[in-house]
């Protein structure tokens, strides 16, 4: 008896790790906001983050396509700036996901939305994009066709 509740303890303790590994949509786009530079994080997903470098290689050392913290659609990131922010999000089945975010208090015309993907066991940033005044689409800007 005491092998099995020792065998099923060491077991539990197993779980918990991996468990609490797989963070949430929201909890990922966080992730984000805690991060210097968004140019490489590793919540972006494969294609994405590709879609990044590809656009840093073009530049060849200069600016880039993206020549604006897409996070707060241009304006400066401070290391406050989270406590300002509320997150919202809305799951669109078990792979998919979507996350908005704006200043409290706000309009709505600033906020940026994430739309996020399951890849490789954990969610992932797959593109962002800006809704009210000023309207953007990240994929479309890395890749030179709008801006």
């Amino acid at each position: 008896m005491k092998k099995t509740l020792l065998a099923l303890s060491l077991l539990g303790f197993g779980l918990a790790p991996a468990l609490a590994a797989d963070p949430g949509p929201e909890a990922v786009v966080k992730k984000l906001y805690a991060e210097p530079h968004p140019n490489h994080s590793a919540v972006y997903s494969k294609r994405l983050q590709g879609l990044f470098d590809a656009d840093a290689k073009q530049a060849n050392g200069a600016t880039g396509n993206l020549d604006f913290d897409y996070r707060l659609n241009g304006e400066p990131l401070k290391p406050d700036t989270v406590k300002s922010l509320t997150f919202k999000e809305a799951t669109e089945g078990k792979d998919q996901a979507k996350v908005t975010v704006e200043r409290k208090g706000g309009d709505g015309s600033k906020a940026i939305v994430y739309d996020l993907v399951r890849e490789d066991g954990g969610w992932k940033v797959s593109d962002a994009h800006a809704i009210g005044d000023r309207k953007w689409q990240l994929s479309t800007i890395l890749k030179g066709e709008a801006h």
